[in-house]
């Protein structure tokens, strides 16, 4: 029986489109599988000039793709830094004859040039007032060392009491050769430190000044290194414990460390100094002081830092002060500064195992926590949100490409509702590049660092081995999936330009997004067109579709 049309429809029109089932269609809206060809032809089987054109249009996409990311393959490479090699020797001598006591020279050195102080926990005779000693040697100023005891004395420490001053009814010290005229002090057992002496070295410590009589003295400290047994249990120590930015747990040495230690030579001299290294290390710290005005500090290292302190308090029961994070950030400006570059990198970050526990077993708990999320984009899932929204966005265009009939500019009649929404589109997957070269840079500069780990000054050789074991993996399988999204959103947007035929544009399409428009439906408004209302809107591969459709629905 014949099934009754619109008066206005032309009886030849409908007839034309039930013996087209061999037309290599993509957009249909009910068709079995049978009549859905694919786009990849077996070897023998000779290809249609329709497919030609569509697997020359992929082909054209690929190239201008492939030429688009070569731009994204050049290796960050940092910049030589001019004092490198004065504070690589300086480590070096810190640290020589000293078994497994790398980490505790990079960060005495490191406290040096950042004029912070830092402290040391652990059991006697493990070389930390040997660490102390040298580090004062290379300052070339007065070196200062005490143990504290609770019954050390205000003189011991800050001078005795100037007779001839008492005399004239001034209260003042003879602070020559005591710590307020030290360059480099090591104060072992420092939480014993009495009430009487505390107040007066917090004001030392922090702010390097020192009052004597009523005349506030300028103290020429560069850094202090505090050591002790054990941490403070008194909350009145804790503002001293504060003052100390870098921390280290110091253990006797391991089995294999001990061997070493055994078949050393005794006596073994010490490296000799180069007479010009104090004025070079005075250099350093100026110019440190100086350079990090320009070090910037980017947007996801202070995400962060703001998520570690969260973290810290929350999960770990750490409190990190204000005053210690600004601190931190300041150290982290210096360690990109003696690397010689311009910003902070996430693999600065690094030291803050070294920064943030109170107590020792916590910094393992810290360090865990940056492996997990020094990779860039890793916190906020950049490329998981990103390609959710492009595969939203390739849905919606590959919808609105059907309606158009490949037509995205207007010449062969597109309607101005869905040209506005390509338009959009278009404008969003703009948006969406942007954002993903800045990762996928972000990405490369990441991997070279992580790479080049093991030649960071502040990060010791094991540490840099187990981080760069941890990291690089991550950071590579990153970089492959930012790039493939990457290559996504850049295929789209060529598949849209102008150089692709708007006959082929919907299989092109769907052949770069893997998304299968057959299973695409035509909208029950459109379902409702007449035939001359769907020969407005839609146009040759497209309005057959309608057609085989609306066949399928009578």
């Amino acid at each position: 029986k014949q099934r009754r049309r619109n008066s206005y429809d032309d009886e030849e029109d409908w007839d034309f489109n039930d013996e087209d089932d061999d037309y290599p269609f993509i957009a249909n809206g009910g068709s079995s599988s049978s009549s859905t060809q694919s786009y990849e032809s077996s070897p023998n089987e000779e290809k249609s000039p329709y497919l030609l054109r569509v697997e020359q249009a992929v082909n054209l996409i690929e190239a201008k793709v492939d030429k688009c990311i070569e731009g994204l393959a050049i290796e960050f490479e940092e910049s030589s830094w001019s004092k490198r090699q004065a504070v690589s020797e300086t480590i070096k001598f810190i640290e020589f004859g000293l078994v497994e006591r790398d980490i505790e020279a990079r960060l005495v050195v490191l406290g040096m040039i950042s004029q912070e102080h830092v402290l040391f926990i652990g059991p006697p005779g493990t070389s930390k007032s040997e660490i102390g000693r040298r580090l004062s040697q290379l300052c070339g100023g007065p070196f200062f060392q005490r143990l504290f005891t609770r019954f050390t004395t205000t003189e011991e420490i800050f001078g005795p009491l100037s007779l001839r001053a008492l005399e004239d009814d001034q209260y003042i010290r003879c602070i020559g050769g005591y710590l307020p005229t030290a360059t480099v002090a090591f104060l072992d057992e420092i939480f014993k430190a009495n009430s009487s002496i505390l107040n007066t070295l917090l004001t030392i410590l922090n702010e390097r000044q020192f009052d004597n009589g009523g005349t506030r003295v300028a103290c020429p400290l560069k850094c202090v290194i505090g050591a002790s047994n054990e941490l403070p249990e008194s909350e009145e120590l804790d503002a001293l414990l504060d003052r100390f930015l870098l921390r280290s747990f110091v253990t006797s040495v391991s089995d294999e460390g001990l061997l070493q230690i055994l078949a050393s030579k005794p006596g073994l001299q010490e490296p000799e100094i180069n007479s010009n290294t104090p004025n070079e290390l005075d250099d350093v710290v100026r110019e440190m002081s100086l350079s990090i005005e320009n070090i910037s500090l980017p947007p996801n290292v202070c995400e962060l830092l703001k998520d570690l302190r969260v973290y810290a308090r929350e999960e770990v029961g750490i409190y990190v002060s204000d005053r210690r994070l600004v601190k931190a950030a300041r150290l982290l400006k210096i360690s990109a500064a003696t690397h010689g570059r311009t910003q902070v990198d996430l693999v600065d970050c690094l030291i803050l195992q070294h920064i943030l526990w109170q107590e020792p077993e916590q910094r393992e708990t810290i360090r865990e926590w940056l492996w997990d999320n020094l990779t860039p984009g890793s916190s906020a899932n950049v490329v998981d949100q990103t390609s959710m929204l492009l595969k939203n966005l390739s849905n919606e265009l590959m919808e609105l490409v059907k309606s158009t009939s490949g037509d995205v500019s207007g010449d062969r009649g597109a309607r101005k509702p869905e040209l506005e929404a390509i338009s959009s589109i278009h404008n969003e997957l703009r948006q969406l590049k942007l954002l993903l070269q800045d990762h996928v840079s972000a990405l490369i500069r990441h991997v070279s660092l992580v790479k080049s780990l093991g030649d960071h000054l502040w990060i010791g050789n094991d540490e840099a081995s187990s981080a760069k074991q941890h990291l690089l993996p991550i950071a590579n399988e990153s970089l492959l999936s930012a790039k493939d999204t990457f290559r996504d959103i850049i295929s789209i947007q060529v598949s849209l330009s102008d150089t692709i035929e708007d006959e082929v544009r919907l299989s092109a399409l769907e052949s770069i997004t893997d998304i299968d428009s057959s299973e695409m439906r035509f909208s029950d408004r459109e379902m409702a067109l007449s035939l001359k209302e769907a020969k407005k809107q839609f146009k040759g591969e497209t309005l057959k579709q309608w057609k085989r459709a609306r066949k399928e629905l009578q």
